[in-house]
């Protein structure tokens, strides 16, 4: 594949480029891990065919489960 000369504006613009996504890689892959373990722990906490409404940080939430192990979590206005 032939590859054209860059110019040295847009070889330091595609290096800032890598930069960025390389500092944010690593947290994003480590809030995707957090945020698979908490599904996890939560589909187990739930159980199956649950509906109730939680309070955290002062907003409420209905939180749904199945038989299958889905569940949502959505805000309510409030009780």
């Amino acid at each position: 594949m032939p590859n054209p000369s860059l110019d040295i504006e847009r070889r330091v613009a595609i290096s800032l480029s890598v930069g960025r996504y390389l500092r944010s890689s690593q947290p994003f892959n480590d809030a995707s891990i957090e945020f698979t373990d908490a599904c996890k722990t939560l589909r187990k906490d739930l159980g199956s065919e649950q509906r109730f409404v939680v309070q955290n940080e002062f907003k409420h939430f209905l939180v749904t489960s199945d038989r299958e192990g889905n569940f949502e979590v959505e805000q309510i206005q409030s009780l």
